[in-house]
């Protein structure tokens, strides 16, 4: 059973790809029923792990999905709905208008998953780079549980029951003994403003994100074969240029740099009515004055992000705009900037467009419009919390119950494999006592046809029978161990997630399988680039309370990859021997 996947420490996440489990050494009648199990397992597994990105603005409705596969992006259900005189004000008075719009483009789009990730105004999340003394989990969750963390080193303007706090530890300073925590902050009714939409169109919502870092997600979708190295290209700098909200999005080394850019109510509606002369070329005086007080702004948010982290000018600025036409203001915004070049964003560069969409992605004017609902349609929703351990920004998620949605689509995977693998335990028991009973059924009518050695046939049809009554009582046991593992599924469940939660930093799993010298002896199959995460999770393992002990069976050298990219990895096999009495939850 495949239950983990590749992290990766380091500014951009790449995964370690595990090797494809095959049959080889599976001998017999087994094998295709093994291949056949383990296939049926990672499938469903990837299909519970799938979004559609889903981005309402209150002008328009998009949704995407994407598949990864083999280090690259493809784009493979798309569509978008403009609506029609759309406003803020709309879309919180009149929300069935914009759940008709999704219904709709998941229609056209032939959308089939239920999960669903959306992504809220920045204007409607708090975002903060808190710094604290290093700290570990456990204390981290105890200060949260007793809402001192966050009041002593936050003030929100409203209480704290208020609001839906996502956190994640982005750097540790050891020398220094402190930590960067990212803090992003939300009122709830925020969250199921956007929320309630999806849910009423038929969808549910399993990732909440915020805006600007979906923008960051569907940049790292490009660079997924070629990770930005700071020193050389410098950080990455996002500018929002709408008649909604504005702001610029800076990472400086997974470090994000947020700041809202103010444009007046009346700015606002003159860019909204002026967006297609844009296009044409033709700037506006009035329009001038707006892009000059604007530019005032950008360059003030530039110079603090410098001030603060004490880094060179910014070089490249990417603008990403709602706007049919954005060229126009563009090449009017350069003018202000001598030294730094601005360039229009389009998410379907480096992804692959199937032709069936490529004629939907390549018409609009203005690509840089879909990079927000690209960005969202990267996520997963990370069933077994494996992105927990990744520092970074990409697994923000802002929804209240995250935590109880993760539980119940676990237990919903572990009753589903407990279902198929009692299924084709039945079956391979069938199997064998079939085809022996066929056998015994052709070979005595055949020993019968002469009469003269029945007497020697009887006694060898004995010494026959007694050996079948012998792996008769031998599949009873066997059968009897599937029933008590069927009715002890949930205890087994608690074993597997305490196996997870274990796993550090670069481990790879590959499979957990039962040995089978020992009924209560688990075998995990995995991989590291280092000794020591292996010995970490040794540790890690005999520190649980379900396990009475775990050991390293065997460790080698593996290569991953061929030619230049090749790869030296390190696979090993950990004996987990389970204790008899494992302990239910209440």
């Amino acid at each position: 059973m495949i239950l983990g996947i590749g992290k990766k420490k380091g500014k951009e996440r790449k995964a370690i790809k595990a090797p494809t489990r095959s049959t080889k050494g599976r001998k017999g009648l087994f094998a295709p029923f093994s291949q056949f199990f383990f296939n049926l397992i990672s499938k469903y597994s990837s299909s519970q792990e799938e979004v559609v990105g889903i981005e309402v603005t209150p002008t328009s409705v998009k949704v995407a999905q994407l598949n990864e596969h083999h280090d690259r992006w493809s784009l493979t259900k798309f569509s978008y709905r403009n609506v029609e005189n759309g406003n803020e004000e709309l879309l919180r008075t009149n929300p069935e208008i914009y759940v008709g719009q999704i219904q709709t483009a998941l229609q056209i789009a032939k959308i089939e998953t239920v999960n669903a990730a959306i992504a809220l105004p920045v204007s409607s999340a708090i975002i903060r780079v808190l710094q604290m003394p290093i700290m570990t989990d456990e204390e981290m969750n105890n200060a949260i549980a007793t809402d001192s963390l966050w009041e002593n080193l936050t003030q929100l303007p409203d209480a704290l029951e208020n609001y839906s706090i996502f956190h994640q530890v982005i750097k540790r300073h050891t020398e220094r003994n402190i930590m960067d925590v990212l803090f992003v902050a939300s009122k709830i009714d925020d969250v199921n403003l956007y929320a309630d939409l999806v849910r009423q169109a038929g969808l549910i919502p399993v990732i909440v994100d915020v805006r600007c870092f979906a923008l960051r997600n569907a940049f790292e979708a490009q660079i997924l074969n070629q990770p930005r190295i700071a020193s050389q290209q410098g950080p990455l700098a996002i500018l929002e240029f709408s008649d909604n909200e504005n702001f610029i999005l800076i990472l400086q080394e997974e470090t994000p740099y947020v700041v809202d850019i103010f444009i007046r109510p009346q700015d606002k509606e003159l860019l909204a009515t002026m967006s297609g002369a844009m296009g044409s070329g033709y700037i506006d005086q009035l329009l001038i004055d707006v892009l000059n007080r604007f530019t005032v702004q950008i360059k003030q948010a530039l110079a603090g992000f410098e001030d603060q982290y004490k880094t060179e000018p910014i070089k490249d600025l990417t603008v990403v705009s709602p706007l049919p036409a954005i060229s126009g203001v563009v090449q009017e915004l350069q003018k202000g900037f001598e030294n730094m070049n601005m360039s229009i964003h389009s998410p379907f560069d480096k992804i692959n467009i199937p032709e069936q969409l490529k004629e939907k992605t390549s018409t609009e004017e203005n690509p840089s419009m879909f990079t927000a609902v690209i960005g969202l349609a990267t996520r997963r929703l990370d069933v077994f919390g494996y992105f927990k351990f990744v520092t970074g920004v990409r697994n923000i998620n802002l929804l209240p119950n995250r935590g109880n949605v993760k539980k119940k689509r676990r237990t919903d995977m572990y009753s589903k494999f407990a279902y198929i693998g009692a299924s084709i335990f039945l079956t391979l028991l069938f199997v064998i006592y079939g085809y022996f009973a066929f056998g015994k059924y052709t070979s005595n009518k055949q020993e019968l046809a002469d009469y003269g050695t029945i007497n020697q046939q009887f006694e060898q049809a004995n010494t026959q029978f007694q050996k079948l009554l012998t792996a008769k009582k031998d599949l009873e046991k066997d059968l009897s161990k599937g029933q008590k593992l069927k009715s002890n599924s949930k205890s087994s469940f608690i074993l597997f997630r305490e196996i997870s939660q274990a796993v550090p930093k670069n481990i790879v799993l590959v499979s957990i399988r039962t040995s089978e010298q020992d009924y209560n002896t688990l075998v995990i199959e995995g991989q590291s680039m280092e000794d020591r995460p292996i010995i970490d999770l040794i540790d890690a393992l005999n520190s649980r309370e379900t396990i009475e002990k775990a050991s390293l069976i065997n460790m080698t050298v593996i290569t991953v990859n061929s030619g230049e990219n090749s790869q030296e990895v390190k696979s090993f096999e950990i004996s987990v021997i389970a204790k008899d009495i494992i302990p239910e939850e209440n």
